[in-house]
């Protein structure tokens, strides 16, 4: 069974397509009006004169999790996508991570919202702001994991809606 495209993938492919047009986008889009100007008007694209288009350098960020540098394929094609992060002082006093844009993109979290995703240790909140999306504080997986500030672990994504941390070894 093939996986739905995720929305930014889904524009790319119209608009190379030379389907620009953002009304007629917006009514023959699988995704909601909203979330799709939030992407075609920002990131990645940009609307002009009521057109969609491509731009060179993604403002404020990048949309597509297979651009973002910080991000990597656990195994391609299966929508696993991990983050390295060096724990902080802050994160451990329960402080919420800023993480790419296009972790909300693989999330399918609506600007200005927030998604409550599955962890083995409960819900965990992600929220898309205007500029960045944050996940809620990861103390209590750092505690779980015995791990310090200084140290490196892996924030781990499932675009089914799953979330987890796991330490990475020096």
């Amino acid at each position: 069974m093939d996986t739905p495209p995720l929305l930014p993938d889904w524009l790319a492919e119209q608009v190379d397509a030379g389907r620009t047009d953002l009304q007629e986008l917006l009514g023959t889009s699988p995704f909601s009006g909203p979330a799709l100007r939030t992407v075609a008007e920002s990131g990645d694209f940009e609307v002009v004169d009521g057109e969609v288009r491509r731009v060179t350098e993604p403002t404020p960020a990048t949309w597509f999790v297979q651009s973002e540098p910080s991000l990597r394929a656990e195994d391609p094609g299966t929508g696993i996508y991990s983050m390295a992060l060096t724990v902080t002082t802050e994160m451990l006093a329960d402080a919420a991570v800023t993480v790419p844009r296009a972790v909300a993109a693989l999330l399918k979290v609506p600007r200005l919202c927030h998604r409550s995703l599955h962890s083995r240790l409960g819900p965990q909140a992600i929220h898309l702001g205007q500029e960045d999306a944050r996940i809620g504080s990861i103390r209590r997986f750092l505690e779980d994991l015995g791990v310090g500030a200084g140290e490196t672990v892996l924030l781990i994504f499932d675009r089914t809606g799953s979330f987890d941390v796991q330490y990475v070894p020096r």
